[in-house]
């Protein structure tokens, strides 16, 4: 089940047509999608920044259309490790980013994001829209 970055949370909410189809072929298929608790965490701060009521309710509208993976040991360690290599390199994505890579990187799931940065990370497929 494919991670969905909050990129792509965010371009459902506002009806991005590539997004709302990439959404429906997955949902033709019968295959459920994933979004991690960091997503709903910066959902949710959108949604309180914005002038916009609406986007509390769009939030939580947009979350139940995925299982949410919590944070767990294995990702600490694995975003640990992540960070590292990329602090390393010159080639950090921000703490949000990285613990959202190592959940995908955990569950061997491709993200699916609009975020070109999430190409610096080694081995994580990426779907893009």
């Amino acid at each position: 089940m494919p991670v969905a970055d909050t990129s792509f949370c965010i371009d459902l909410m506002r009806k991005d047509p590539g997004a709302i189809r990439l959404y429906e072929h997955y949902e033709h298929a019968g295959q459920r999608l994933s979004t991690t608790g960091i997503t709903a965490l910066e959902l949710y701060k959108g949604a309180f920044c914005s002038a916009d009521a609406r986007n509390f309710e769009k939030s939580q509208e947009v979350l139940r259309l995925f299982t949410v993976i919590p944070v767990d040991g294995q990702v600490y360690e694995a975003y640990g490790r992540l960070a590292a290599v990329l602090y390393r390199k010159g080639r950090s994505l921000g703490v949000f980013d990285e613990v959202i890579a190592a959940i995908a990187l955990c569950t061997d799931q491709e993200i699916i994001t609009r975020d070109r940065h999430f190409e610096k990370v080694p081995g994580l497929g990426i779907i893009s829209y």
